[in-house]
């Protein structure tokens, strides 16, 4: 199970945007159609959404960058890898798509400052119901032509067609009002006013894309690619960012599992490999010759009370749940020190998050006396979990161990994945994973009624309200006011204990230099970004 995010999907008060199935490995990988979320703003006139920051893609300050070379990554897939982007399912599919195709904007490492990719600006207009997307200028297709609004337009028709089965993707977009206005400009009409509006980081597909005979626009182009084996790549020599890539071949192998990955990097398989098990990094710190990559990315597992249901539709159950549980333990034991402590709210890089908040600590007296005045003295609960995304089990054991000492029996019920995950958003109480994203996607999707994730069932009237707000507000001051009134919500009645977020490690081979830990979505080796990778 991926541990990165699909984001293909968006406001679900809206109606923007909808997943191609209902899983959380969707949400977790990268999606193809609108990775991560945008809170998008206007003025009176419109306004350019996205700025360059100085030196966005110039090359690091060094001289000693060495050209050349072959990265072999090796990562989990399968005989279903694919190299259409709308149809990516797995973190193998999300490199593979971050190399070959080009994107209109990214996330730098460190914020959800959206930078300008094959877009060469963004803007919406004041009732954030129009956009307008100019392309980058030069930028050209693996076979030499020019990208152009017509491949924009091509790539949002292909997601809309209804025969297709990422349609639906972006139902805030008015299929028939997108039009080219010129050879390197599209006006997108939506729906309706949308300011989370995700379009601007899908991936630009060429007219008449062909998965079978791929053309792409990204930093590498494709050599040989056979699911479930290997993809071979080669440098794209006019890629449009002056420079990239360093590497001249890039070569992605398929492994079966976490053990297989360990196993091919301490051999020398392989140069790189994702989501390294945390109880396996001892292992390869005692090697001179690689190199773990840390991330604090804002992953997190949540113990998950559906607020609907009994005994979890009190809030002093939940409130004496969240201060039953040891977060410092979390980190310790169930992490071994690859988390840092949580407090209940999700996307802890937005801006809209609350710092300011008490960091809710153990306090079993008070859980004792709310679990009382609430009727629910000796409470037995169980808890359904299954044994993936390192940490699910170490952490549900924890909180068994605390829930013991407030009186409370906590009966695990470990289960397979593979009956786990279709029923996720059943089981009364649970554990979650989720990756990081703005807090406005964030609510939409765990938090909204009706959001496609809701594990919680959460429904709040007056947080319901002021999302309502916060998409028709154009001022990203106000908006990232009101959104911060969400998070306290949430931490004040929501349905998610979240203890801890859980760092992102990673491996790689002394022999590359590159690799960025990814402080904004956490997305493994530096968002599988290799054109910034090189020989040291």
């Amino acid at each position: 199970m991926t541990e990165h995010e699909r984001d293909s999907v968006g406001s679900q008060e809206a109606g923007a945007l909808e997943p191609m199935s209902l899983t959380r490995r969707r949400f977790l990988v990268g999606g193809a159609a609108a990775v991560g979320g945008l809170a998008l703003g206007g003025d009176a006139f419109a306004r350019v959404l996205i700025r360059e920051r100085p030196g966005a893609h110039a090359a690091p300050a060094t001289t000693a960058i060495k050209r050349g070379g072959t990265l072999t990554a090796g990562s989990i897939g399968s005989t279903s890898d694919t190299l259409d982007p709308n149809k990516e399912a797995s973190d193998m599919d999300l490199q593979r798509v971050f190399n070959f195709h080009g994107q209109l904007t990214y996330f730098p490492h460190d914020s959800f400052d959206l930078q300008y990719g094959l877009a060469e600006s963004i803007e919406l207009s004041a009732g954030a119901t129009v956009a307008t997307v100019r392309l980058r200028k030069g930028a050209t297709w693996h076979n030499g032509k020019d990208v152009t609004a017509d491949d924009l337009v091509y790539t949002i028709q292909r997601i809309l067609d209804p025969a297709d089965p990422h349609a639906g993707l972006l139902k805030s977009v008015n299929g028939k009002a997108v039009k080219k206005l010129d050879k390197q400009t599209v006006r997108i009409g939506l729906n309706f006013a949308d300011g989370i509006w995700d379009v601007p980081r899908l991936s630009l597909l060429p007219v008449g894309f062909d998965a079978k005979k791929p053309v792409g626009a990204g930093p590498f182009m494709l050599k040989t690619f056979a699911p479930g084996q290997r993809s071979e790549f080669v440098r794209n020599p006019n890629y449009w960012e002056s420079g990239k890539p360093y590497l001249h071949e890039l070569v992605i192998i398929d492994l079966a599992d976490p053990t297989a990955q360990i196993n091919a990097l301490l051999s020398g398989q392989v140069d790189a490999i994702d989501s390294v098990p945390l109880n396996e990094t001892s292992a390869i710190s005692k090697r001179s010759n690689l190199k773990l990559l840390t991330s604090n990315g804002g992953y997190f597992q949540p113990i998950v009370m559906r607020v609907d249901k009994p005994p979890f539709n009190d809030s002093r159950v939940r409130e004496a749940f969240r201060l039953i549980v040891d977060r410092d333990a979390m980190v310790k034991q169930a992490y071994n020190n690859y988390a840092v402590v949580g407090n209940d709210m999700p996307s802890q890089t937005d801006p809209a998050y609350p710092h300011g908040l008490p960091q809710r600590k153990q306090d079993l007296d008070k859980a004792k006396s709310l679990l009382k005045a609430a009727g629910h003295e000796g409470l037995s609960v169980t808890m359904t979990t299954a044994n993936e995304g390192y940490g699910l089990i170490p952490g549900a054991q924890v909180f068994a161990q605390n829930a013991k000492k407030a009186g409370v029996n906590l009966k695990l019920n470990v289960i397979p994945p593979s009956a786990f995950d279709p029923k996720f958003l059943q089981w009364p109480f649970t554990q979650g994973y989720w990756g990081n994203k703005p807090f406005a996607i964030m609510w939409s999707l765990l938090y909204a009624p009706g959001g496609i994730f809701n594990e919680t069932n959460f429904n709040d009237k007056q947080g319901n309200q002021i999302f309502s707000s916060a998409l028709k507000e154009v001022d990203p001051a106000k908006r990232n006011a009101k959104l911060q009134s969400l998070e306290e919500i949430l931490y004040h009645r929501g349905g998610h204990i979240i203890h801890t977020f859980r760092q992102t490690v990673d491996a790689h081979s002394s022999k590359f230099s590159g690799f960025t830990p990814d402080k904004s979505t956490g997305w493994s080796l530096g968002q599988y970004r290799y054109k910034e990778v090189h020989l040291a």
